[in-house]
């Protein structure tokens, strides 16, 4: 339990503060305000901890890992960005017994990433909040191959248990019976390695391959933003989700499962109360769920 500035000093006080340290009264005060603000993702990342053995490391690097990743047997379930990690480094995070999922992008190309001039001319258009990122023509034969045949390849070889697949949005952006097609393509084609294969996001793709009875193509759905929303990517401003919306990804979800699917939710919060409401909603439903206070997810919160 976090306490304020003031009750933390009158509980000190109680306990026999002398007077000359009542001098610095104000200098501590300021020490503790800051000290809450530094740590202002603690109590809910403490309490996600408590109740999820699934995590979204994406954006952590190899020493934040080791230290989320050790032998204490938290997380089942790990997601991390596989193509920045070795076959022996992904082997020494899977202490225990631990799944780890790779996250793979297939609906849109980042300028990062050293692939990025040889497919910058399937770009179809920018992706809104994230400047280094653009939706990809999954209808290109070429990416398809690349996806299916290059890096989906080079993650089965080091040893990640599944594909966490990102932006097949790009069906909602563009949505064409070509980009369709495209996705199914590569999801087919991923098949052959025999991992899970969970889908972020993408409902408009999902609800479709439930609708053509093709669900089977992956192994379940993980969905953000069920609960709660960010106002602000640069600075990590996160808000309760809207009603409309979280009956509408509430009822995506319950299709979800009536298929088959495992559903996993990412969330995005620093509110005890939303929490709560999270991890309620995932235990009657039988859900996994990781609550993050970094859009970056970094393993910071």
């Amino acid at each position: 339990m976090i306490l304020s500035g003031r009750i933390y000093f009158r509980k000190l006080e109680r306990l026999g503060l002398d007077e000359k340290m009542a001098e610095y009264k104000p200098m501590l005060i300021l020490i503790i305000l800051i000290c809450v603000l530094l740590v202002g993702c603690a109590a809910p990342n403490a309490y996600r901890m408590e109740n999820s053995d699934y995590g979204v490391f994406i954006g952590a690097d190899k020493e934040t890992l080791n230290t989320i990743l050790d032998d204490s047997g938290n997380y089942e379930i790990a997601v991390i960005e596989g193509q920045e990690f070795s076959s022996d480094e992904i082997s020494g995070f899977k202490v225990g017994g631990r799944m780890i999922y790779s996250y793979l992008n297939i609906g849109s190309l980042e300028t990062f990433r050293p692939y990025y001039t040889d497919f910058e001319d399937d770009i179809l258009g920018e992706y809104e909040n994230w400047p280094d990122e653009y939706w990809i023509d999954v209808s290109d034969k070429r990416w398809q191959n690349y996806i299916s045949e290059t890096i989906a390849k080079e993650l089965y070889e080091k040893g990640v248990d599944g594909f966490f697949i990102d932006n097949c949005d790009v069906y909602y952006q563009y949505p064409t019976d070509e980009i369709y097609d495209g996705l199914i393509n590569i999801m087919e084609r991923l098949n052959k390695y025999d991992v899970d294969i969970i889908i972020n996001g993408g409902n408009e793709f999902v609800s479709q391959l439930i609708l053509d009875g093709r669900s089977g193509l992956i192994d379940g759905v993980n969905q953000e933003g069920v609960f709660s929303s960010i106002k602000d990517y640069d600075n990590d401003v996160f808000a309760k989700q809207d009603k409309e919306e979280t009956e509408y990804f509430t009822q995506y979800l319950d299709m979800a499962k009536e298929a088959g699917l495992d559903v996993y939710l990412l969330e995005y919060t620093t509110d005890s109360g939303i929490a709560k409401e999270i991890e309620t909603y995932c235990g009657r439903e039988g859900f996994r769920y990781y609550i993050s206070c970094s859009v970056e997810l970094d393993g910071q919160g």
